[in-house]
């Protein structure tokens, strides 16, 4: 099937591509700000006009292939019977934000196939989006923050980019996002297909910030490989919106999340339901919503954690000797706990910060010792496995002073940093004899488990994938 997206934007041609459909891309060229005044000055309803406009699109490409599929697309937004479009400038930005803050609007998104310049097949979304209140200061913050990204884009936002300016939305995620998938690929099945399309499933990383994550990169690497047709995106949401922006990315379609800094403890504390080793550690990074449309919370650090050590050591042993952990953030708080339940019989736990390394202790294990930052180094000796949990060592951030001299060379020595890939605790660790594994591996297997539950094929962790998240 020789298939064509008369669109060359960006996101409509990604969500094709998480659909495994393959299509060329060509753009139309239409004017559509002049069919828009003249459907206007004619009184045509808004979802006539977005239809019009979508159906212009596919028609002229068609012409020009007779014998393709043409996909025409068109999305506009009205609130209170206006049609809203590009903001001008700044100043027409925050405007439209202003108008539309604390009230709802709709999105309508009109999708038409064409061949042999004639219509096949048409669809028409509407999306209802209710904007939260926003203060002039939000707002010009957000115009100071946003504006170059935003100024091509109807009514000033890009949902994908900040969700959290919405209180409550009823539609889709990709009818929202301005091409029909769903609908799209049940057409196209019923036409004819070799290989029956499927609509993606939807998964994503929450934090705040959340520019820097490679988690997207893994997990489109793994649907890649399986032929899956699915979409992983990072999604920014600040504290303070985060149960609302949860709730309504559930309800637009997410199958589930991750979820990294500063939001562990808030996705726990919001699911339904929670594994034991959730519960243990006291904050969730996975978030799968059910069958039954419940949400359950797990825990996956430490099992990334210990599968890294296992695959990629053959003689560490757990219940050999005791271990010391650097650090009191949340990785250590789920190192603990997995490294106790794999039968290290005593950990010793230092921390910069002493009094929140003696309150994570009392909280999970009287089989945790804290000991003095500046003494950290006296028990080297005796211990058999060493993690370094905290961000010293870091490309950026400050070295970590750490004197292995004295450390016992059966030890097995982790670090979770893995930029640098080897760090210099690792270095000095080796030169004394001790076996060192980085820390990339507990990034690539934590993830295993949320992507088989949200995707349903268990990806596998390779030197392939461990090669791409270091480059």
């Amino acid at each position: 099937m020789d298939l064509i997206l008369a669109s060359q934007s960006a996101t409509r041609r990604r969500i094709l591509n998480s659909a495994r459909i393959s299509a060329r891309f060509m753009s139309p060229q239409i004017d559509e700000e002049n069919i828009t005044k003249s459907l206007n000055a004619e009184q045509a309803a808004p979802r006539d006009i977005a239809d019009t406009l979508a159906e212009h699109k596919a028609l002229k490409i068609s012409r020009k292939n007779l014998d393709s599929w043409v996909i025409g697309c068109d999305q506009i937004l009205v609130f209170e019977g206006e049609i809203f479009g590009k903001p001008a400038s700044r100043e027409a930005l925050k405007d439209s934000l202003s108008r539309l803050s604390g009230q709802t609007h709709r999105l309508i998104t009109a999708n038409v196939i064409y061949k042999d310049c004639k219509p096949q097949w048409r669809h028409i979304a509407i999306s209802h989006m209710s904007m939260r209140p926003m203060s002039a200061a939000e707002i010009d913050a957000y115009v100071a923050a946003y504006w170059q990204e935003v100024r091509h884009a109807a009514g000033g936002y890009h949902f994908e980019r900040t969700p959290d300016l919405f209180s409550a939305v009823r539609g889709h995620w990709f009818d929202i996002m301005g091409l029909s998938i769903g609908p799209i690929t049940g057409f196209l099945n019923q036409i004819g297909t070799n290989n029956p399309y499927q609509s993606p499933k939807l998964a994503a990383v929450l934090g705040h910030p959340i520019a820097q994550s490679k988690s997207p990169r893994m997990h489109g690497h793994w649907l890649q490989k399986n032929g899956i047709s699915g979409d992983y995106i990072a999604i920014d949401i600040p504290s303070a919106h985060f149960n609302n922006t949860l709730n309504m990315l559930f309800d637009v379609g997410f199958s589930g999340f991750n979820v990294t800094i500063p939001h562990k403890e808030h996705a726990l504390a919001f699911a339904d339901h929670m594994s034991p080793r959730a519960q243990r550690i006291g904050a969730a990074n996975t978030l799968i919503k059910t069958d039954s449309g419940d949400i359950r919370a797990d825990n996956t650090d430490g099992y990334g954690f210990i599968t890294n050590l296992s695959t990629q050591s053959e003689t560490w042993q757990p219940k050999a000797g005791p271990a010391l952990v650097l650090g009191a953030g949340g990785a250590a708080r789920a190192i603990l706990v997995a490294l106790l339940d794999a039968g290290v019989p005593k950990i010793y736990l230092s921390n910069r910060t002493r009094a929140r390394a003696d309150d994570l202790a009392a909280e999970i294990s009287d089989l945790i010792e804290v000991i003095d930052w500046q003494d950290k180094e006296d028990v080297l000796s005796e211990v058999f496995t060493v993690v370094n949990s905290t961000s010293l060592g870091m490309m950026g951030k400050a070295a970590l002073e750490f004197d292995v001299t004295d450390i016992n060379p059966h030890a097995l020595v982790t670090d979770l940093i893995y930029a640098p890939s080897e760090t210099q605790l690792l270095k000095d660790a080796r030169a004394r004899g001790c076996e060192v594994v980085g820390g990339i591996g507990m990034l690539l297997h934590q993830a295993v488990p949320g992507f088989e539950a949200w995707f349903g094929t268990r990806p596998e962790v390779d030197q392939e994938l461990e090669a791409l998240m270091l480059t």
